[in-house]
């Protein structure tokens, strides 16, 4: 929301002093088995299993938003990015915990119908601030990241490659 009101140096200035403090204490929290007990103590129902040891998804999360507003300058390729990780990744998750039966075969985490509400509700998102074509183009793209299973959390990646993919549509389709 702060990206889409204020000015573009602002909201990256204040993402970025949040990600250093962030940054700060998950390097913290990471070399000191005595801090990352009392965080996961403190925090204990908010952490997957895999963030006892490696930086949380909060971390991915602003790390991706905020090199996605810096590297893509257009706030109509930035504002549909990053609602492709704020909707689409969050009806992703709902919607194959509740109707998820097909599963990636690249990933078995991830299912088919997961995928396909990301898309939906991407491409709904997007439309608003692209042509209809990037816009689908775009959330199918954003879909199939999502379903990847990459080394550093998805919420790294979809901004920034679903910020990629629809500047590059853009460039394509976006005409006209």
């Amino acid at each position: 929301m702060i990206y889409w009101v204020t000015p573009r140096w602002f909201s990256t200035s204040l993402l970025g002093l949040v990600l250093l403090v962030l940054g700060g204490v998950e390097f913290v929290r990471l070399r000191r088995p005595e801090v990352n007990a009392w965080f996961l103590a403190k925090f204990g129902g908010i952490h997957r299993e895999s963030e006892v040891m490696s930086p949380s998804g909060i971390f991915w999360t602003l790390l991706g938003s905020w090199l996605t507003m810096v590297v893509f300058t257009n706030k109509k390729i930035v504002l549909p990015a990053l609602g492709f990780l704020v909707f689409g990744d969050t009806m992703a998750a709902l919607g194959g915990q509740k109707w998820g039966a097909h599963h990636w075969t690249a990933n078995p985490a991830k299912t088919w119908e997961g995928s396909g509400c990301f898309a939906a509700v991407s491409a709904f998102w997007a439309v608003f601030f692209v042509r209809w074509p990037v816009a689908i183009l775009g959330a199918l793209g954003g879909a199939w990241v999502e379903a990847q299973p990459f080394r550093w959390n998805d919420n790294f990646w979809v901004p920034l490659l679903g910020g990629a993919t629809l500047s590059v549509l853009n460039l394509v389709l976006g005409r006209g």
